[in-house]
Formats: C-alpha cells, sequence, structure tokens
C-alpha cells in the first residue's frame, strides 16, 4: 500500500481520515454532476461508499488514492475491479476513474493523476485491461481518458437517463505507449 508520487501530487492508498474529504466533494454538485443521477450524495451515501473504498483495498490490495497537491485533498483517482458491468469487457478488467475538486480544474491535475494509476495498473499490479466510463456530456473526461493512451471501446445503453461512453486500454497497447516515451 505505497503511496504513488508524480512530479507535484502525492497519490496515498484510501483511509478513514479522508471520509471528511469525500463528503466534501460527493456534496458539491458541480463534481457529481456527471456521476450516476448527477444529485450530491447524502451523508449516508458517502459513508457507505467510504467504507466500501476500505474494504476494497482490503480485498484487493489496490483502490481508491487521495490526490494531494500542494498538501492539500485536490480529489479522488481510483483503480476498482470493474466486474460485468459493461458488455464485452471481462471481469477481471481493473477500471481507473477520478474525481477533481474544481479548485483545481483546468491544470492537469486529474491527467497526471490518471497516468500514474494507468502505469500502477500495469506495472504494479499486472492488469491485462483497464477500462474507464465517462457520460457524454463529460468530454473533458473523455480527453483525459484519451490524453492517457485509452480507446473509445463502446457506447452503454443510457444508464440512469444519461449515455455513456466506454474507453479501453490492453497491455500491449500500454507497453508500446512506455516504449515512445
Amino acid at each position: 500500500m505505497r503511496t504513488l508520487s508524480t512530479a507535484r501530487l502525492e497519490l496515498p492508498p484510501w483511509r478513514d481520515d479522508f471520509e471528511a474529504d469525500l463528503l466534501r466533494l460527493a456534496s458539491d454538485e458541480r463534481v457529481v454532476r456527471f456521476i450516476g443521477d448527477g444529485r450530491p450524495w447524502t451523508r449516508e451515501r458517502t459513508a457507505e461508499r467510504h467504507r466500501n473504498c476500505l474494504r476494497h483495498w482490503a480485498e484487493h490490495g489496490f483502490g481508491w488514492r487521495a490526490i494531494i497537491d500542494q498538501g492539500g485533498f485536490a480529489g479522488v483517482a481510483a483503480l476498482n475491479r470493474l466486474g460485468s458491468v459493461v458488455p464485452g469487457i471481462e471481469e477481471d478488467v481493473v477500471e481507473i476513474g477520478w474525481w477533481v475538486d474544481p479548485r483545481t480544474w483546468g491544470r492537469g491535475v486529474a491527467t497526471e493523476a490518471a497516468l500514474a494509476l494507468r502505469d500502477e495498473a500495469f506495472g504494479g499490479l499486472g492488469a491485462e485491461r483497464l477500462a474507464a466510463r465517462y457520460q457524454l456530456a463529460n468530454p473533458a473526461s473523455g480527453r483525459i481518458m484519451a490524453k492517457i493512451g485509452m480507446r473509445v471501446h463502446s457506447d452503454l445503453p443510457v444508464t440512469e437517463g444519461r449515455p455513456v461512453r466506454v474507453y479501453e486500454l490492453g497491455r500491449t497497447d500500454w507497453q508500446e505507449l512506455r516504449a515512445q516515451v
């Protein structure tokens, strides 16, 4: 459970003391407008998700990480077991995602965190495939997925009234990206 570091970010594993920061983000309409049904989370929903994140770490040895920028909580970067929620993507695929505090938008924080987690998924965890989903009304997330080398896999049927696009990246493609650096 080591902390990942980038040029300016620290990405520590999810801990109990991040629950209040998660509640702050999950209560912000700007942050959650493209997550699920787009409604801010209740304290109870946030507490349940927080417990699930801690459990995921205990079961899998990876999961959500805090994004720490200049010593402060700037968001969440996550690797999770995907399960079978995306047609055509196997259950052993790792899903990547992020939520970033609006105070840091436009500074490349999400991209920097996503690159670190992408490399951790393939390099540290030995994942074979990485997947990501975003609501089409949030093209900024799609641009980040493309920046980290992911490609469009498919569009999902509308979920919670919102169209969703799935991106993916395989180990071989990741290795080719790394060789180009």
